[in-house]
């Protein structure tokens, strides 16, 4: 028995290694495909890469879409911020513009204010500008040198940048926008 298993056993072995042998033979001697088996793998290569254009249009489409509506989003945000900064600047004034505007009115119906009053008023809005971001340019009767992006001339003889000036008005900047330059003369003139 154990002699017929060991030949059956080889029996299979050799049977495979011929089978084997046959398989990769055929292969071998297969035909090549015919003509029409190129186009037809370049049909369906095309095909797949057309698949493959429209699912990246798709994507692309689907990009832009999430684009807009994220700027939409930012516009309605930044425009919502806007408005807050008004809104908070304008509650910020309005007691003071308040007061401001009744003067005007009891001064035009004849009565007699006192200037404290009204330069008190206006020192109140400055200071409510200034905490919200407004910047004075210089001081009156400040001795500093021209610059011609930050002062402007009143009048008189020509200034060059780096020529000494007294402020004679503050300008005033809100951030890096320059709002109103300071107004100098040279210095020593009236």
């Amino acid at each position: 028995m154990s002699g017929s298993w060991d030949w059956s056993r080889r029996l299979a072995g050799a049977w495979r290694a011929l089978t084997e042998k046959d398989a990769r033979a055929t292969d071998a001697a297969a035909p090549p495909p015919p003509p029409d088996a190129a186009p037809a793998d370049a049909n369906v290569r095309a095909a797949r890469l057309a698949l493959d254009l429209r699912e990246r249009e798709a994507v692309i489409e689907r990009l832009r879409a999430e684009f807009d509506r994220l700027r939409a989003e930012a516009e309605r945000e930044a425009a919502g911020a806007r408005d807050a900064a008004l809104l908070s600047l304008a509650r910020a004034m309005a007691g003071t513009l308040s007061q401001l505007v009744t003067m005007q009115a009891l001064a035009e119906a004849g009565r007699e204010l006192r200037g404290s009053d009204a330069l008190g008023l206006g020192g109140k809005l400055e200071r409510t500008l200034l905490e919200a971001g407004l910047a004075r340019i210089g001081a009156p009767g400040e001795a500093t040198v021209f610059d011609a992006s930050r002062h402007q001339r009143m009048s008189g003889s020509d200034i060059d940048d780096g020529d000494p000036v007294t402020v004679r008005f503050v300008g005033y900047r809100l951030g890096e926008t320059l709002l109103a330059k300071a107004m100098v003369s040279r210095r020593g003139e009236p």
